[in-house]
């Protein structure tokens, strides 16, 4: 029973083709697979717990993690924020580890997104916007730095039959992987003794008392908070809880499709006993883990603590589609 690494990050965007020409032809993640579902597809709504789904996906290789791009044209989904803020519960932005911040920016600015002269930089990190809006950070690693993508290690399982998928490598010149998924919180401990049942344990939480003296730029859209990086192999999760003034709330009927980076898929060892300490430590579950057609995986889609939504993935196979052994740091 344990988390093994961050095989994805969901993304569900209005506008698939843009997204895809910004994240593949632009950044240079290589296209693994597309395909779509049309309504009356009954385990597709059960596993998201919906009705009369319909989305169209590209899944894109990184080079450390995938990037799962949905485009959901049933039921419509809503943007919680416009544009998005770092200042809203949930997974609020992601990192991206690059070679030098100012070729990234000009490599993102030339794809179709955007810099925002209302968010912050620093001398490691710039804040920028994707073609939706939605932020990311461009960061560089340093060896006294707790998200130092340096440190990262890919788990692969061993043991299963079957041959790996070909597959294209990400172009990685400018942008070496996807290195931190933040998640702004109103409660970090909720989310640290969840994730713990999995055996996910935070690094040591640091503060900050003043936004020039925050160590990031993420960090520095707020006067004070706290940042709780966990290693989760592959990647990192950050928890950053913001104090100097109350964040925005999930809505309480969000779904699992709405606008934005929508969802966190984990790599699992023995999906069913770690399904089951998950939901004993609080998550919520739309329907029960189910073993994918083709037999090559196992999953299941449901809601953490503190209602980000998490897919469980189980490899039962080296052909399964987002196989980890194509990662690497």
């Amino acid at each position: 029973m344990a988390i093994t690494g961050l095989n994805h990050v969901g993304l569900s965007t209005p506008d698939l083709d843009r997204a895809n020409a910004f994240y593949r032809d632009g950044l240079g993640f290589s296209e693994i697979i597309s395909f779509a579902w049309p309504v009356g597809t009954p385990g597709a709504d059960a596993g998201l717990g919906l009705t009369d789904t319909a989305a169209s996906v590209t899944v894109l290789l990184t080079g450390n993690s995938y990037l799962e791009v949905l485009q959901f044209d049933s039921p419509q989904p809503i943007a919680f924020d416009s544009p998005p803020t770092l200042r809203r519960e949930g997974i609020s932005h992601i990192g991206l580890e690059v070679t030098d911040l100012d070729s990234a920016t000009d490599l993102v600015v030339a794809s179709g997104g955007a810099v925002d002269a209302s968010l912050p930089a620093t001398n490691n990190s710039r804040l920028v916007r994707d073609p939706d809006g939605n932020i990311i950070e461009l960061h560089t690693s340093s060896p006294d730095d707790p998200l130092d993508y340096r440190q990262l290690r890919v788990h692969t399982p061993g043991g299963l039959d079957g041959e790996p998928q070909p597959f294209t490598p990400a172009r990685r010149d400018v942008v070496k992987g996807l290195s931190f998924a933040g998640i702004t919180t109103a409660r970090t401990a909720d989310l640290t003794d969840f994730y713990k049942h999995a055996n996910l344990n935070p690094n040591v939480t640091s503060s900050w008392e003043s936004s020039a003296g925050a160590p990031r730029a993420a960090l520095a859209t707020a006067e004070s908070g706290t940042s709780t990086p966990v290693n989760i192999g592959n990647s990192y999760l950050e928890f950053i809880e913001f104090r100097d003034q109350p964040i925005a709330l999930k809505p309480t009927d969000a779904r699992i499709i709405e606008y934005g980076f929508n969802h966190l898929c984990f790599d699992v060892v023995a999906i069913e006993s770690t399904h089951q300490a998950l939901t004993q430590a609080g998550m919520t579950c739309f329907a029960p883990w189910i073993n994918m057609p083709g037999g090559t995986s196992a999953m299941g889609y449901a809601l953490d603590v503190s209602r980000n939504p998490v897919e469980l993935l189980e490899h039962l196979s080296a052909r399964s589609i987002m196989w980890p052994g194509h990662l690497s740091v």
